[in-house]
């Protein structure tokens, strides 16, 4: 509604409430796809962040397109190259920062537990967790001891140590919510608990983990440093 990239000058307010839920569509759609497929489909020797470079890249030119047809239709825009590789940059490099932060630094992020201090450590019993902000989506039965987090369409599994239940929420919302407390996304759809995992189980690039009730969840090529190192301090 503000008016972004000249659109303020160039549109009525009525004209930007559809120009940019349209636009925005075209853009994220193939910019999600792309990002997640090039992040987890592509060798594990190639640094997420070149992956998801990778992955902007290949859907820049779709989303830039999208954009100039839109601009034609709209704003009497010319269908030229240099109009296209134009958009294809800024759409590029608005996706790639996206990417890296949603697809990269969050994760790393929420990872691991913060270092306790030396002190700390030298107790006869460490405290218990406080129950994090994300249990009061639970039923009171469920308790509050998480095991796993895992996504179903537009729900979560919850899995606890009372029992199991599916509530409406995004992962990226859930992770918010447990900030603090001690465990990990160790895939796009899956959150442990650290204190549920029994063992990390490695079969040539694929890697799992057996949780204390039996489950087996995989973990992701970059995350599995770093759930070997919060394991390690915990």
């Amino acid at each position: 509604m503000t008016g972004p990239f000249g659109t303020f000058f160039d549109l009525t307010i009525f004209e930007r409430a559809y120009y940019w839920p349209v636009a925005l569509v075209f853009i994220t759609v193939p910019m999600i796809a792309l990002t997640e497929l090039t992040l987890y489909r592509l060798p594990g020797n190639l640094h997420p962040i070149l992956r998801i470079a990778i992955g902007a890249f290949i859907a820049g030119p779709i989303g830039a397109t999208a954009l100039l047809v839109l601009d034609t239709m709209v704003r009497h825009a010319e269908f030229t190259p240099y109009n296209l590789g134009f958009r294809w940059v800024f759409v590029t490099l608005i996706g790639f920062g996206v990417g890296v932060f949603e697809g990269y630094l969050r994760p790393m992020y929420h990872a691991a537990p913060e270092p306790q201090p030396d002190a700390e450590k030298t107790a006869p019993k460490p405290a218990e967790p406080e129950p994090p902000l994300f249990v009061r989506n639970l039923e009171p039965e469920l308790g509050t001891e998480l095991i796993s987090i895992t996504t179903q369409d537009h729900y979560l599994d919850v899995v606890t140590s009372n029992g199991a239940g599916r509530i409406l929420k995004r992962m990226s919302d859930a992770l918010a919510e447990l900030n603090g407390y001690p465990g990990m996304q160790i895939h796009r759809s899956h959150w442990v608990a650290l204190h549920a995992v029994e063992r990390v189980e490695k079969d040539g690039r694929k890697c799992q983990v057996v949780l204390k009730n039996g489950t087996t969840l995989p973990v992701s090529r970059p995350n599995v440093p770093v759930l070997t190192e919060a394991l390690e301090k915990r």
